[in-house]
């Protein structure tokens, strides 16, 4: 057994955007269950209830970690006044900043394990592997017998979540199969955003990650043309109004719902389309059916790793043609009929509503 499991009080901080909470879930999970309730988790306001559902922590201590140059800036001694005390301090996050080395200092723990070499033990920070697997590297840094297969199970939210997306669900026609669509995300070029109509803050302009509106319009059109049984949900923050095209009766737009409610809401599909994103990891350890669009982000990093899928990827999203994508949700459909012949396998999220 590593020495470093002995540890009490162990503390982990993590803090970073929203999908790399999902990334970082199997990581969370396993450190949870190595420490058996010892562990003290130090996260951004509000993302624990969110993200970390069943994961059994000692203590929760939340604190705005704003973006700065290089990582992520936040007040140390605040989080010291919570938690007073730690022998190990781990850290899931691949940034670091001034803030992380003032909250070691004043801890002054004597093991602690990171990305950094501020840490006493240092892990390698390889954004060659995906980024799941590199969060899980810490857990398995404690414990080398550990699969990150045993901790990514679907995602757990709340009764509140579960409850709101059946009032959602009661809207849809009876017995139709489900194609949930993420097209938006925070990652735009001013461009991008002015060419699409929306406004976008300027600490958000990026990188486009967008594949442009029309073609989802285009794909939309002709995937629901061929799949009469099937409706189109579109889940997000921006309404980039897909529901204009010849089909657009069978498109219902879904954008503003809680977050945790999207993601039930992909759970409960029986197709995922999107562009890289939190709603894709979410797909992803749904295991749902998917297809995920790749420009300037490598899939290989940040794509599909549990479940069945197709990436399609190019060198700039404008570059991907409706075809290409549309053949991917015919590969989808044709494996799964091809798994669970004469209908598609329910999945938990089914159950469950």
């Amino acid at each position: 057994m590593h020495a470093m499991l002995e540890a009490e009080p162990p503390v982990v901080i993590f803090g970073n955007g929203l999908g790399d909470h999902l990334l970082g879930l199997p990581a969370l999970r396993a450190l949870g269950a190595l420490f058996e309730g010892r562990l003290a988790l130090v996260a951004m306001p509000g993302m624990a209830e969110i993200f970390f559902q069943g994961v059994r922590f000692r203590s929760l201590c939340e604190t705005v970690m704003r973006v700065a140059p290089g990582g992520r800036v936040f007040d140390p001694e605040a989080i010291v006044q919570s938690v007073t005390s730690a022998d190990l301090v781990l850290s899931l996050n691949p940034w670091h900043s001034g803030s992380v080395d003032r909250l070691l200092a004043l801890w002054s723990a004597p093991r602690s394990l990171g990305f950094h070499p501020a840490f006493s033990e240092r892990l390698r920070l390889d954004f060659n592997v995906h980024a799941a697997d590199l969060a899980f590297s810490l857990a398995r840094r404690l414990n080398s017998e550990l699969r990150i297969e045993t901790f990514a199970a679907p995602l757990v939210v709340s009764r509140r979540a579960i409850g709101q997306l059946r009032r959602v669900c009661a809207s849809f026609p009876d017995g139709a199969q489900i194609l949930t669509v993420h097209a938006d995300t925070g990652l735009w070029t001013s461009a991008g955003a002015a060419a699409y109509g929306v406004h976008v803050p300027p600490g958000r302009l990026l990188g486009n990650k967008m594949w442009p509106p029309e073609r989802f319009v285009k794909l939309l059109d002709a995937f629901l043309a061929r799949h009469p049984d099937f409706i189109a949900i579109v889940v997000g923050g921006i309404e980039l109004g897909l529901d204009r095209g010849e089909c657009g009766d069978r498109v219902i737009p879904a954008c503003g719902l809680p977050i945790d409610v999207s993601f039930a809401l992909v759970g409960r599909s029986d197709l995922f389309l999107g562009v890289d994103s939190c709603m894709l990891h979410a797909a992803d350890l749904y295991r749902i059916p998917s297809v995920g669009l790749f420009g300037p982000t490598n899939p290989n990093e940040f794509g599909f790793r549990f479940g069945p899928h197709v990436h399609v990827s190019a060198t700039a999203m404008d570059m991907i043609s409706v075809d290409e994508v549309l053949a991917g949700l015919e590969t989808m459909l044709l494996s799964e009929s091809r798994s669970t012949p004469g209908k598609r396998q329910k999945n938990a999220m089914h159950e469950m509503i």
